[in-house]
């Protein structure tokens, strides 16, 4: 990664952060356990004077309020801008991007192939949980952890926009085998997590129903404030639908500011038409970087980097704005990939390119660079340290996880061994067509975060395996109360442990209104993702689901 592509992103990353501090990501943060509310600026300038021996007094203007009768000094700009939310959320994320460097250079050192953004929020979640500093350390983290799990499902999309460029033509045959394992693995999961968590609390007559009434106040709360994977983005509609307790309640806000929707659209425009500027000076012989077929000046390649991804960002953020009702059967994934598609195909008409050269350029792989990685690259690289992130989200639950931590470790186990075995087994006997669908078919209940690092670990292809776990999320999201309800099961501790392991992040905010159940969905989640990881990167364990899943397959 050079240093010029790092600045780069970071540029981005900022600008994001920038642009969403006036909606829902700054009430967010002001509500967030961790967030301590810094004095005002007044009081933070009596403080200094104070400290000062009285040589200060300066007062501050107010927003919108009382004049100052002397200069602002630079102690006290320095206390306004470090108490704002937005400085602490810019941070902390930083925090989470040079731990995943670190450690992922680290491990190419060393030759360790194990996904190191999964190490670091493994290391991350054992330190909060055993550090004697873990309160202060939560207090530094949680704000850039619940930055990055806002956008975690942006970072996804790239897999979801190349999914094109895959290859290869399936059959209604093919399909319909596909469908089948999809939706069926995802009834084997939620059922078999149920009843086998229903027969642990039996057993050693622990009691779900006991466990969530000692911990009813903790997860509400949980419910609320905690984040998780895929969740951020949409948990918001489901408040859109809460009935107003008074007449002048106040809408709540949007997923994401107008300043982001419209500043990223804007910006997105004006370099998609200077893209088009640049590819008519005609330099024969040149070709561009990674757009092949393109020739013009060398601000063509940059120009649609930036262009496609202030696009990509605009798109899923417009789509998670919409409904609830919306949303809930066109998820802002799709929504995303289906207007990149369309934004993508106008540029390489417009550039005279063509469409598959534009997807080719969007996610070029290697190290950061303006001028030769696309727009995907960017989003991607952003998602490891939202996977160490979730290490806080772990720490978050860890109550709850203590008071119910049989029905938990039985969901976790269940979920992930079966899942991983299961769906082997599931492939073989129907037979699907090629060994790269049967592996990519595999982590089909893990979140899609992590569905990338098992699908790398297996061999498989990424865009796939990320496609066909978001398929089982939207199936639980809109399916997966309804089918509890249907087999009898109530208990929340029940329902939320087996929607978190069969449908993961979508599932999970499907249920955000189900106040006791949620934050047991998140915790089922959150482990079936880092367990089910954990135990593919075991040799024995990985050759066991690939020759299972395989057999005589080449």
């Amino acid at each position: 990664m050079n240093i010029f592509g790092t600045c780069t992103l970071f540029s981005f990353f900022s600008w994001i952060i920038s642009v969403t501090g006036s909606e829902a990501f700054v009430q967010t943060i002001h509500s967030h356990p961790s967030f301590v509310r810094t004095p005002s600026p007044s009081v933070a300038a009596a403080a200094f004077s104070s400290a000062a021996g009285g040589r200060s007094s300066a007062a501050v203007v107010l927003r919108g309020g009382a004049t100052s009768t002397t200069a602002v000094t630079l102690k006290e700009r320095a206390v306004t801008v470090l108490g704002k939310p937005l400085t602490k959320a810019v941070a902390s994320s930083s925090l989470f991007v040079m731990t995943d460097i670190l450690i992922k250079l680290l491990f190419q050192r060393q030759g360790i192939t194990f996904p190191s953004s999964l190490a670091g929020c493994c290391v991350l979640s054992l330190t909060l949980l055993s550090a004697p500093f873990h309160h202060g350390l939560y207090r530094l983290l949680a704000p850039g952890a619940k930055l990055m799990q806002k956008f975690m499902m942006i970072f996804l999309v790239p897999n979801l926009i190349v999914l094109p460029l895959c290859g290869g033509s399936y059959s209604v045959t093919e399909m319909a085998k596909i469908m089948t394992i999809i939706f069926g693995g995802f009834l084997f999961s939620l059922l078999s997590t149920c009843y086998s968590v229903m027969a642990v609390s039996k057993l050693f007559g622990t009691g779900s129903s006991s466990s969530s009434s000692s911990s009813t106040g903790e997860a509400a709360a949980a419910s609320t404030k905690a984040t998780t994977t895929e969740t951020a983005a949409v948990s918001a509609h489901a408040g859109a639908a809460q009935p107003k307790t008074t007449a002048a309640a106040a809408l709540p806000p949007k997923p994401f500011s107008d300043r982001l929707t419209y500043g990223s659209r804007t910006v997105g425009a004006v370099a998609g038409l200077a893209a088009i500027a640049a590819s008519r000076i005609h330099y024969p012989g040149w070709v561009g970087l990674h757009y092949p077929g393109f020739y013009g000046s060398t601000l063509t390649t940059p120009l649609l980097t930036v262009s496609m991804l202030m696009a990509t960002v605009h798109n899923f953020a417009f789509g998670a704005r919409q409904s609830k009702k919306f949303s809930k059967v066109i998820h802002p994934l799709v929504s995303c990939t289906v207007l990149s598609w369309g934004w993508a195909y106008l540029l390489s008409l417009a550039t005279g390119s063509t469409f598959t050269s534009m997807l080719r350029g969007y996610r070029v792989g290697g190290g950061l660079s303006l001028a030769a990685s696309g727009a995907g690259d960017f989003l991607t690289f952003v998602l490891g340290p939202a996977v160490v992130s979730l290490g806080v989200s772990i720490y978050e639950r860890r109550v709850l996880i203590r008071q119910n931590f049989k029905e938990v470790l039985t969901a976790t186990g269940v979920s992930c061994v079966g899942g991983l075995f299961g769906t082997a087994f599931a492939v073989r006997v129907l037979r699907l067509a090629s060994a790269e669908l049967r592996l990519s078919m595999l982590p089909r209940n893990i979140t899609s975060a992590l569905a990338v690092a098992i699908a790398e670990i297996l061999g498989a292809n990424k865009s796939l395996a990320v496609a066909i776990a978001i398929v089982t999320g939207l199936l639980g999201a809109n399916f997966g109360a309804s089918l509890l309800d249907l087999f009898g099961i109530h208990d929340p501790v029940t329902r939320g442990l087996a929607i978190g392991s069969a449908a993961h992040g979508l599932g999970t905010a499907a249920f955000v209104d189900e106040k006791d159940a949620f934050p047991f969905a998140a915790i089922s989640m959150a482990l079936t993702a880092i367990c089910g990881t954990l135990l593919v990167s075991v040799p024995a364990v990985k050759a066991a689901a690939i020759k299972l899943a395989l057999g005589g397959l080449a």
